[in-house]
């Protein structure tokens, strides 16, 4: 199915979500993890930047699952840095982003079980 996304995907995607539009605009000196992975986990926002057509996600090999949770690691990190050096005026505007953020990886995490249904469904209609 064109809109089915390996599970990697999902998770490098929601972790670029953080980096583009938390880390990237309210931590000074931040540095992006890979900007390869950058374009291959972007597929939605136009505005954003070059990205990866959505149809080919499931066609993907890179990056692979380390990279993915070595990419998750470092921006995890960072966001950690960020909420320790915000001051009380900027906090709320990182924390409103913040919170999109985690509705988005929430929306992914059903994505990502409705992509699992589907292979599931194929792999049973092709058993039968």
């Amino acid at each position: 199915m064109p809109d089915a996304s390996p599970t990697k995907w999902h998770r490098a995607h929601t972790t670029w979500f953080f980096e583009q539009f938390l880390l990237v605009p309210h931590l000074p000196g931040y540095q992006v993890f890979r900007s390869a992975i950058r374009v291959s986990v972007h597929s939605y926002y136009v505005a954003a930047g070059p990205r990866h057509a959505r149809p080919q996600r499931g066609m993907l090999t890179r990056p692979d699952v380390a990279q993915v949770g070595a990419y998750r690691t470092h921006v995890d990190k960072a966001v950690e840095r960020l909420l320790a050096a915000t001051d009380e005026v900027r906090l709320g505007q990182v924390l409103r982003i913040l919170e999109i953020g985690m509705h988005h990886e929430q929306q992914h995490q059903e994505l990502l079980l409705t992509d699992i249904l589907h292979v599931l469904r194929r792999i049973r209609s092709h058993d039968l």
